[in-house]
């Protein structure tokens, strides 16, 4: 039986690679995308090059938390499963924005929007075979420190600062996920897919740079990875892990921090007012 894949902002970039390649592999592939034109595009895309697959497409808003609670619940209506969620969506402003509940772009984008919709599709992966959740994080998560003080803006705005909290987010709440749904059966991993050559690293230090640069690669290459971990047998049952070039990576020491996740976790649930797992 093919796999169901849920994947957020798979309408571009690495995420419409990742959908194309999950066709290719046979995967029925569930677009979740806040551009209902770039998402109908996309659809046509993938059913042109893979004229079988079983495509389709939703949409989600991760910059409007209420929007994030709707499309979840018609979501759960059309679906009787999901086997595997990608949180691929993201942004990276140059300039400081703010999302409609009033949070600083990419950290509500990025990561606290993503949070409240894996929680609300937890229900779907519970029905689903050998359930994943992977979450696109990055190597900038190096640059990341966790700071309520920037949740909703910072001055100044500095685009890699901001970045590097969301990613390091993204990978402390897929710690706390690895550890909590084990008894269900859910796994959680985080993964830097490799970055792909844009202008936002002219804002990176030529430290992080010396990081970054043997990594870059294009769309096609860097949707393996999610693909593999999607789909491979060899990564069932593999939690808690931060993969990059199909394996494990170092991980900041923050991103090791279980004290830290826990806490972040805690004060994320308060500001989504939802229980905790």
């Amino acid at each position: 039986m093919s796999k169901r894949v849920l994947i957020t902002g798979g309408n571009s970039g690495i995420g419409l690679c990742t959908a194309e390649q999950l066709a290719g592999r046979g995967a029925e592939v569930i677009l979740a995308c806040r551009d209902k034109d770039k998402g109908q595009a996309a659809v046509a895309r993938i059913k042109n090059a893979h004229p079988s697959a079983k495509v389709r497409l939703f949409s989600l808003d991760l910059s409007d938390l209420e929007s994030v609670r709707n499309s979840a619940a018609t979501i759960y209506q059309e679906l009787g499963h999901i086997d595997v969620l990608i949180n691929n969506a993201g942004v990276v402003p140059t300039q400081q924005q703010y999302t409609k509940d009033g949070y600083e772009m990419q950290f509500g984008v990025n990561y606290l929007g993503p949070v409240l919709f894996t929680h609300l599709m937890l229900p779907l992966l519970q029905k689903g075979e050998n359930p994943r959740i992977l979450h696109l994080a990055s190597v900038a998560h190096w640059l990341g420190r966790i700071n309520k003080k920037t949740w909703r803006g910072r001055r100044p705005y500095l685009v890699l600062d901001a970045y590097g909290q969301s990613k390091l987010a993204n990978i402390l709440f897929s710690n706390v996920l690895a550890d909590r749904l084990a008894e269900l059966g859910i796994t959680s991993n985080a993964l830097h897919p490799g970055g792909v050559d844009t202008p936002i690293f002219r804002y990176a230090p030529k430290a992080i740079m010396a990081l970054i640069r043997p990594t870059l690669t294009t769309p096609e290459k860097a949707a393996r990875l999610p693909v593999s971990l999607a789909l491979d047998p060899q990564y069932e049952g593999v939690t808690g892990q931060y993969f990059a070039n199909f394996k494990p990576a170092m991980r900041s020491p923050l991103a090791r921090n279980s004290k830290l996740a826990e806490t972040l976790y805690y004060d994320t649930m308060a500001e989504l007012d939802m229980p905790a797992l």
